[in-house]
């Protein structure tokens, strides 16, 4: 139990310097989760060769439902299809306008079903940490910093509430601000969260 946001600092930072990723994103607040993924789910999307087959496995072993996956899949492809679409017609105004307004509603379509993909994901954590094993594998990037949190400290807390401010600093960089929210008992990191005032 994270029972403080310095436990919490502490756990996660650990997690990073073993490169235990799962350690890592489950102390992060529900909101980090859901940007990252979705980020993650959109890189997989448009790889290309060998990429859909590991993202369906992903899917698959993270208990994410096929017909998710069909439906998000076809809203992407749906995408590159009315932005090649958009391109042929930017000659003519009228037909180039009408377009982009169908283009727009594509988009929306795709983020609506991209929501719900991750809203339909038991253990979102898992999910995440398990796209950023299979990045780094693939490419040697990830979505977030090997070295976030590494050799850090965290001071200057202050809690209000279910929220609480800090400033992480190394001893050679300056110090950056850091926020935490409480969740049923436990704290958990908010990476961007708004400075205080």
């Amino acid at each position: 139990m994270r029972s403080t946001p310095e436990e919490t600092f502490a756990e996660a930072r650990s997690a990073m310097e073993h490169g235990d990723w799962d350690g890592f994103f489950a102390c992060l607040v529900q909101d980090n989760l859901i940007r990252i993924a979705e980020n993650s789910v959109g890189l997989f999307l448009n790889s290309s060769g060998s990429a859909a087959g590991i993202f369906d496995k992903l899917c698959h072993d993270n208990g994410i439902p096929k017909e998710k996956i069909d439906a998000l899949r076809g809203c992407a492809e749906h995408i590159v299809r009315s932005a090649a679409e958009s391109r042929a017609a930017a000659t003519n105004p009228a037909t180039m306008l009408e377009h982009s307004r169908r283009h727009q509603q594509i988009v929306a379509q795709y983020q609506n079903s991209l929501k719900e993909t991750i809203k339909a994901t038991p253990n979102l954590s898992s999910f995440v940490a398990a796209m950023e094993r299979t990045f780094r594998a693939e490419s040697g990037g990830g979505s977030v910093s090997s070295k976030l949190l590494v050799d850090e400290i965290l001071d200057d807390v202050s809690v209000d509430g279910s929220k609480a401010w800090g400033k992480r600093r190394t001893s050679a960089g300056p110090a950056e601000d850091i926020g935490f929210v409480k969740k049923k008992g436990q704290w958990y990191v908010h990476l961007f969260a708004k400075p205080r005032k």
